[in-house]
C-alpha cells in the first residue's frame, strides 16, 4: 500500500480528492531500496471512482504524478467498476499483463505486492511472485506466513532476501 485511506462512510477507503492523499511513511525509502537494487516498480491500481463519477480524472492525474516522483517507472490504472466487466480490473490480471506485453525481454522475475486478494489473484495469474501486506494486529498468523509481510518495508527486505 502506497497512500493512506480515508475514512468515508464509516469505511476506510481510497481518497478521492488529491488534497486527502498521503504518502505512507516508510513507502519512499522503500521505492529506493527497490530501484537501488535495479527493480523495475509499476503500481497498477483499480480506481472505480472515475467510472462511477465520483472522483475527477484530474485528481487522478494528480495523484499518479505523486507517485511517479517517488521514483516509480509506470502507474496502471484500471478506471472501471466490477459493473464494466473489463478485463483490466483486478483480479483480472489485464494490466500486468499490458505491462508484460509493452516489454522487449520478458523479466526473469516478477513480484506482486498488494493489500487486498484480488492483487495476489492478479499476480499468480501472471506467474509473478506475490506478497499479501496483511495487518498482523488483526491475524497475527499472517505473521508466518511465506507470502505475507506486516508493512511495505518488510515486503521489500523479503525480496531482497529472495534476490
Amino acid at each position: 500500500m502506497i497512500n493512506a485511506l480515508v475514512e468515508r462512510d464509516g469505511k476506510m477507503v481510497s481518497p478521492r480528492r488529491f488534497q486527502d492523499f498521503r504518502i505512507l511513511e516508510g513507502v519512499t525509502k522503500a521505492i529506493d531500496t527497490l530501484r537501488q537494487q535495479n527493480y523495475e516498480l509499476v503500481v497498477v491500481t483499480n480506481q472505480p471512482d472515475i467510472s462511477r463519477g465520483l472522483m475527477p480524472q484530474t485528481e487522478l492525474d494528480k495523484m499518479t504524478e505523486a507517485v511517479l516522483a517517488l521514483g516509480v517507472h509506470q502507474v496502471l490504472i484500471c478506471p472501471h467498476s466490477d459493473e464494466d466487466m473489463c478485463l483490466c480490473r483486478k483480479p483480472k490480471p489485464g494490466l500486468l499483463n499490458q505491462y508484460l506485453g509493452s516489454r522487449d525481454s520478458k523479466p526473469t522475475e516478477i513480484w506482486m505486492i498488494g493489500d487486498r486478494e484480488v492483487d495476489m489473484i492478479a499476480g499468480i495469474a501472471v506467474q509473478a511472485k506475490v506478497i499479501l501486506i496483511a495487518d498482523a494486529t488483526k491475524d497475527p498468523s499472517n505473521l508466518h506466513k511465506e507470502s505475507s509481510a506486516t508493512d511495505l518495508q518488510d515486503a521489500i527486505r523479503h525480496i531482497i532476501e529472495k534476490g
